[in-house]
């Protein structure tokens, strides 16, 4: 006898065998119970999770001998023929292969001759989605009253594309993908059953790796069973289907949160010489600190939300607290952004390499200038102008020179200059000993100092806080100044951008951005922030508004990242 594969070995013949579906096979069996069956349904949902094992036991329910019953006997000819697929009153039909117009009026005559030996004549069309929209057209009146002896059992993985005047004629049953603890407990029952060897790490692995179909876990078991023997290991398993190993996922982590660019790329190295996947790497990063933002948000109360055994939550517990929610976040943010932008580049680990690099860049020290008095360029940089930067349709347009917003001339002269990174990953440059402006003034000493001047100078003051702490000037740059009364001044947010005001009123931020306007507007500033209902953005300059309406753009950019 020929080899059977698991997934057909061990297909569910009862409801009670089907895993994860218990809200709908309740439903179908009080249904049953009452009589009161309907005389079309579409099962939804993702591929291995049951659709088409509940449509056979259905249509076995309702054709048994001993029936309509919930417990088909699985012994009379109706039971077998249908387990085999051979029966003549229930009928297959590939929606893929048999998608057009002439295939349908051909079902349309067949269902009005009656049953062979069964009750019912079942259709059960899978992937239905893939039907023409003429050939659903032609199903509609028959579908709307078909025969007494006629029932219809529609499948699909892609619900969306299956026309509404169809869904509207069945009962609807959504199957979900089934929870890592439900497969993994199918995997060990077969696994004693088929006498397999397989370690508990392996069948979390393999059920992982499932993504919530059984048959799709089934598959795997089936694929390693030549190894079976000598037992199966979750290395086995990592290995067999090139995924990277849970540890290496957190020794990548541990290597970001010390800023360790170089044992972060050694790691990233080391995983793609074994064979493994760049973009399964960045897929499995951004899902490990999806995690650690589950957890350091709910703690174990949300440990239900995140698929791994208790040993590795607690390893997550723990390694959430090298990290602020904040920090999580910006590096989900640059991560998803590598993975963006893998897609338009022939390379994946060069985006990922950058991503890692970007998350632990440190500011390197400060360069000293040359014999002949050359500026450094960090001393450059400080006196490059703001560049606008204007997205269109055909790409970027790059505003600089004489249409950028003035700025001073900032070369500060420093005694000693320390450099820290705070818990967010952001650089923060605190000047100790004598610090000396040979150009401050950004205000003209015959203008009047009001909120509408600082309003025409805010890209300019921005900046300048760009230079010490990224993130508060990007968040900033959302703003807009709404009252000064020649100390204290508000700055407005919309409603949209409370998150910014709660980041910018922390004591660090609020000190930060008070010295440098202090500093930058030549007297002592007091800065609070409001949300604003009302809230009305920053106008552009006429010059950016004609580049603007030239290339039909947005601002994307008031200055570069230095």
């Amino acid at each position: 006898m020929s080899y059977l594969v698991l997934a057909l070995k061990y297909r569910p013949q009862k409801f009670s065998e089907l895993i994860g579906q218990e809200h709908i096979t309740d439903i179908i069996s009080k249904s049953i119970e009452s009589d009161r069956s309907a005389h079309s349904y579409l099962f939804a949902g993702p591929r291995g999770v049951g659709k088409t094992s509940c449509a056979r036991i259905l249509a076995k329910c309702l054709n048994c001998e001993t029936g309509p019953t919930l417990n088909p006997c699985g012994e009379c000819s109706s039971c077998k023929e249908i387990a085999k697929g051979t029966s003549f009153d229930v009928l297959e039909i590939d929606g893929a292969s048999n998608r057009g117009i002439d295939e349908i009026r051909a079902l349309r005559e067949n269902v009005k001759f009656a049953a062979n030996f069964g009750r019912y004549k079942v259709y059960i069309v899978d992937e239905v989605h893939m039907l023409t929209s003429e050939a659903f057209n032609a199903l509609l009146k028959t579908l709307e009253e078909p025969p007494e002896h006629v029932k219809f059992i529609f499948a699909t993985t892609e619900p969306h594309k299956v026309p509404g005047t169809i869904i509207s004629r069945c009962q609807r049953f959504d199957f979900k993908r089934i929870s890592i603890k439900s497969v993994v407990a199918a995997l060990d029952e077969i696994s004693r059953k088929e006498k397999f060897k397989v370690s508990p790490e392996a069948q979390y692995a393999i059920a992982k790796a499932a993504q919530g179909s059984l048959r799709d876990a089934l598959s795997i078991l089936d694929q390693l069973s030549v190894v079976a023997d000598k037992g199966i290991e979750s290395q086995d398993v990592f290995s067999m289907l090139g995924l990277v190993q849970t540890q290496r996922l957190f020794d990548l982590t541990d290597a970001l949160a010390e800023k360790n660019c170089v044992a972060a790329l050694d790691i990233v190295e080391d995983v793609i010489d074994k064979g493994k996947d760049a973009k399964q790497l960045l897929k499995d990063m951004i899902e490990h600190y999806r995690n650690l933002m589950v957890i350091k948000v709910g703690g174990k109360s949300l440990g239900k939300l995140v698929d791994y055994p208790i040993a590795l939550k607690e390893m997550l517990l723990e390694q959430c607290d090298r990290f602020t929610l904040k920090a999580i976040i910006k590096t989900i943010d640059i991560l998803v952004e590598a993975q963006d932008v893998a897609r338009i580049t022939e390379s994946i680990r060069l985006p990922l390499e950058v991503a890692f690099a970007k998350l632990t860049y440190t500011k390197e020290g400060k360069t000293p200038t040359g014999a002949s008095g050359s500026a450094t360029a960090e001393s450059a940089s400080r006196k490059a102008s703001p560049i606008g930067m204007l997205k269109s349709e055909k790409g970027h347009v790059v505003i600089g020179g004489n249409n950028t917003p003035p700025e001073p001339d900032l070369n500060v002269v420093d005694d000693e200059v320390e450099v820290k990174v705070d818990a967010d990953g952001d650089v923060i440059q605190e000047e100790i000993g004598p610090t000396e402006y040979i150009q401050s003034a950004v205000v003209d000493e015959s203008d009047e100092l009001n909120v509408t001047r600082i309003r025409k100078l805010w890209d300019t003051l921005t900046h300048q806080v760009s230079k010490k702490k990224m993130s508060v000037a990007t968040y900033l740059q959302s703003a807009n100044p709404v009252e000064f009364d020649g100390t204290k001044l508000v700055i407005g947010f919309p409603d949209k951008c409370a998150f910014h005001k709660e980041s910018l009123e922390t004591q660090v931020n609020v000190q930060l951005v008070e010295s440098i306007f202090s500093e930058a507007l030549e007297r002592a500033i007091i800065v609070r922030y409001a949300i604003v209902e009302d809230f009305i953005p920053q106008e552009e300059t006429e010059e950016v508004k004609d580049v603007l309406d030239a290339f039909d753009g947005e601002v994307i950019s008031k200055w570069h990242s230095e």
